[in-house]
């Protein structure tokens, strides 16, 4: 086979040639395989079945991964695949060398398409690939080792590696040795070429700003050939930086997709980072430097096919002020997340909004640097807020922290708006939300997962309504508690400012509701839709709490009229559980069972406070059963004291009655945990008894859940 370069463009047979060069490996491949390699490779058992061949035969195979989190699929077989492996943040695609061949393969960040590469057989290549997985390899960290084969050590005398810990205590931590390298490195050059996220073209904007104007000056003297820089201009949050860069003389191109990881390189040096955040910074204490020309000639090769197929950056940034289709990316990878969540709190400008649900959300946000990140975003005249779950019982701790951060203003959420996901919203443009898998981790990529990114105007306008309407409400509930501990012992003044309060709940949330409804039938997009079912959902719990409040004041005022008609009762209870089941979220799995509804049971009620009860019910048996569950729904007919009594049943399989909370179930605010208010328990009491009925409530037999039931006259 002669000498050669090919590039892959959308090759089908992609990974076909993957698996021609693991067959003629003669003895040792190295592999670099980032999450969405793994993914790829997951679905392709031929892979681990080549691999599981060539290490019978006495080869041995080395591997570089970034590390799979907990919420992917189990990529054992792929792990097992390798003799040696080792870990490293900020890689992608898959990189294989043997001793007469090398493919680089990008794929998208599902892990499901391959979108370009490279194949060679060239001698040159193969040298700086060796040299340069050589280079990674022995920065990496050990993920695990099984039948350890021998490794022929390459001379590496002209690569210089320095990895020192960050001290500075700016947004970007570098430490001074790697900073005088980067600029020894940009200042002796005659021209310099630069592949790189927006992330990587950030850092150099903020800190190497002047170092490129004296470029540009020595480039308009015929000193200089030049800075070309190759990056993805992802939406209108990039635009400014790009455009600021090329105000300053430097060409810039676009590329789709984002490098595996960032470099540079001159007529003289290769130079390549490693950057991740931490503390609520982004960190660069790796920098690989060396002199190779072989090295240099690989990666100038790559450089310009790239740029050849690169696009102007005014036409990208066209395109994107041009798009009409909301633009949505759903990233897998936490230090993926992390590092566009940077970017975006780098780049905000006006406001940047977030829901953090959860009290240990907020103490690793602490913990992780993030709320000093936003704090020093305040600075720039960036408005920041904030709104988290109270913590009751460490209440002097929380606000102690909160006091640390002057340029963050804090909210408390309801407790009953408790959940994991966290929402951000930046510039009213762009929404994230963001999955947690383990909400008991300290570290943000132990605890987070994937993420869903909304470049949409509508819907960060959306979330944005809503959030403002729970940072209002936040003030009405607070005043609530400071004016209920005032109002105790004082029932008639208690019931008109609650009548007050669920008057002024009630504007705000018929807005929200009538706007995100008109906006999921408007809107086909399924991830927009889903976000707007959690709104929807969270909006109509805190619309049925306020009308609670607001009917529980006319019944104590002798004001509450009943409009009797004649309906089925089993119609009605269908017609409700099946808006629960549209509305349901997204992590809750609940099934409802019917028994006895072959039957019509028609009965004369109001039907509109009867819908009151049954949603009070059925709303209170899906928070006992939490997550998962089964809700059974039992018609039955009786008679007492000569008279046909229609009864239902609400059977939950999830927590159990306390005898305490048992006993006085039914009154006024009984309730012993975050879940409601205890009072939707006793509106209904109150409007069975209003149509001569009864209601009451059991734990089951099996001391697994509770049924709740009540019956009225036909």
């Amino acid at each position: 086979m002669g000498d050669n370069i090919q590039t892959i463009q959308n090759d089908e047979n992609a990974l076909d040639r993957l698996y021609g060069l693991i067959r003629n490996v003669k003895s040792r491949l190295d592999i670099v395989v980032g999450v969405d390699g793994l993914i790829l490779l997951g679905s392709c058992p031929e892979f681990s079945e080549l691999c599981e061949q060539l290490k019978k035969q006495g080869g041995v195979i080395r591997g570089i991964i970034k590390n799979p989190i907990q919420n992917y699929p189990d990529f054992q077989s792929i792990l097992n695949s390798f003799t040696e492996i080792k870990q490293l943040d900020n890689i992608r695609g898959i990189i294989a060398t043997s001793e007469s061949e090398y493919i680089k393969l990008n794929c998208n960040t599902s892990g499901t398409i391959i979108l370009n590469g490279t194949y060679s057989n060239s001698e040159d290549l193969l040298s700086a690939s060796h040299t340069f997985f050589e280079a990674l390899f022995s920065n990496g960290v050990y993920y695990k080792t099984q039948n350890e084969g021998t490794v022929n050590d390459l001379n590496l005398n002209d690569l210089v590696t320095i990895t020192t810990p960050a001290t500075s205590a700016s947004r970007f931590k570098i430490d001074k040795k790697i900073a005088d390298k980067l600029s020894y490195f940009v200042d002796n050059s005659e021209f310099i070429c630069v592949y790189s996220s927006i992330g990587g073209m950030l850092f150099e904007f903020q800190d190497y700003f002047e170092n490129f104007n004296s470029i540009v000056a020595k480039e308009k003297s015929g000193k200089h050939g030049g800075v070309r820089w190759l990056t993805s201009i992802r939406n209108k949050n990039d635009i400014d930086l790009v455009r600021s860069l090329a105000k300053s003389g430097l060409k810039i191109r676009h590329i789709h997709e984002k490098p595996a990881f960032d470099f540079a390189i001159s007529d003289r040096f290769f130079a390549s980072t490693i950057e991740r955040i931490n503390d609520g910074r982004m960190v660069m204490d790796n920098l690989f430097l060396n002199d190779d020309q072989a090295n240099l000639s690989f990666y100038s090769m790559i450089f310009e096919k790239l740029w050849k197929n690169g696009m102007d950056f005014e036409a990208r940034i066209n395109e994107i002020e041009n798009e009409t289709d909301d633009k949505i990316d759903i990233v897998y990878d936490s230090s993926d997340v992390m590092h566009r969540i940077y970017e975006l709190f780098a780049l905000a400008k006006k406001e940047v909004l977030i829901i953090l649900p959860s009290t240990n959300g907020f103490y690793r946000s602490e913990l992780e640097g993030g709320f000093r990140m936003l704090n020093e975003l305040g600075f720039k005249g960036v408005k920041l807020r904030v709104l988290t779950i109270p913590d009751s019982e460490n209440a002097h701790e929380t606000n102690k922290i909160k006091s640390k951060y002057q340029n963050i203003v804090f909210k408390d959420l309801e407790p009953t708006m408790a959940s994991l996901n966290r929402i951000l919203v930046f510039d009213n443009k762009t929404t994230v939300m963001w999955e947690v898998v383990d909400d008991n981790q300290q570290k943000f990529t132990q605890a987070l997962g994937m993420a869903v990114f909304v470049e949409s105007i509508k819907t960060s306008e959306t979330i944005t309504a809503i959030f403002n309407n729970l940072w209002n409400q936040s003030e009405i509930h607070k005043r609530l508690k400071d004016a209920h501990e005032k109002l105790k012992g004082q029932g008639k003044m208690q019931s008109r400012f609650m009548d007050l309060v669920a008057h002024e709940l009630r504007t705000p949330l018929q807005s929200i509701l009538g706007i995100t409804e008109i906006l999921k039938n408007e809107i086909k997009n399924n991830d927009q839709n889903f976000l707007l079912r959690i709104a929807i959902s969270n909006a109509k719990k805190l619309h049925r709490l306020s009308e609670n409040i607001l009917d529980i004041t006319r019944l104590e005022g002798n004001i509450l009229y009943l409009n009797k008609e004649k309906f089925s009762l089993n119609q009605l209870v269908t017609y409700i559980v099946t808006d629960f089941v549209n509305n349901i979220e997204y992590n809750k799995v609940i099934t409802f069972e019917y028994r006895n509804f072959d039957k019509e049971y028609f009965v004369f009620a109001d039907k509109f406070r009867m819908s009151q009860v049954i949603q009070n019910l059925i709303d209170n048996s899906m928070r006992f059963v939490r997550n998962r569950g089964t809700i059974i729904l039992t018609m039955s007919e009786t008679r007492i004291h000569s008279k046909d009594v229609v009864e239902l049943n609400v059977t939950d399989d999830g927590e159990s009655l306390k005898p305490e909370i048992l006993a006085r179930l039914f009154t006024k605010f009984a309730s012993d945990s975050y879940y409601g208010a205890g009072i939707g328990l006793y509106l209904c009491k109150k409007i069975i008894e209003a149509h001569g009925g009864r209601i009451w409530a059991k734990n089951n037999h099996d001391m697994r859940g509770c049924t709740f039931s009540f019956g009225i006259p036909q």
